[in-house]
């Protein structure tokens, strides 16, 4: 399994567990600004438009334009928004992380304010330690932080109006990504909600 892990500017990891032999990060993230394309679907029910999203996101040509305070090179995220609550219709945003609102014309910009999240490396061996299927696409699987790791360790999904965050690395040497993090949002669970996951 592979073992690499990163830090991130925006974040601190608080705690690392071991859940089956996969490494888990408890993490703490400032505010933070993302930059990129973002679309909702047309009501709570459907699912929006990802294949528009990624188009008006290629059509930016972000490698030749000129985005203000990118803070990392390498690195994008898909960040599913609303995907935690059916109050409000579901997004994806795919961008990176900047330090301004103050972006070129076209460009979408999303503010997230500070929370904890826990993130797990997302592969197929993550996944059978897990003993989930793999990760193919589609929306992000958070039910396996948010359902099978984070009440083991006394935590449940956080504030529903934070989104979830799929965090790819793209190697241009190996023309691939290499690595790929899953973060969801999560909180302390009360003694009463994870009274009954302790017997598992």
């Amino acid at each position: 399994m592979q073992t690499e892990t990163t830090k991130h500017p925006q974040e601190q990891i608080v705690a690392t567990f071991d859940c089956d032999g996969v490494a888990v990060d408890l993490v703490e993230w400032t505010d933070t600004i993302w930059c990129g394309k973002i679309g909702y679907a047309a009501n709570h029910s459907d699912e929006p438009d990802v294949g528009k999203i990624m188009g008006g996101f290629i059509a930016l040509d972000v490698p030749n334009s000129a985005v203000n305070g990118r803070l990392e090179r390498g690195w994008d995220v898909c960040m599913s928004v609303n995907y935690l609550s059916k109050e409000r219709p579901n997004g994806v945003m795919i961008g990176f992380l900047v330090d301004t609102e103050r972006q070129p014309e076209g460009f979408d910009t999303r503010r997230v304010p500070a929370a904890q999240y826990m993130r797990i490396q997302m592969s197929d061996e993550t996944a059978k330690a897990l003993g989930r299927e793999p990760f193919k696409g589609g929306i992000p699987p958070y039910e396996w932080i948010g359902e099978h790791t984070a009440p083991r360790f006394g935590y449940k999904y956080g504030d529903d109006t934070l989104p979830v965050f799929e965090y790819y690395y793209y190697d241009s040497e190996k023309k691939k990504h290499t690595m790929s993090y899953l973060y969801v949002p999560v909180a302390k669970a009360t003694p009463d909600t994870s009274e009954s996951t302790s017997t598992n």
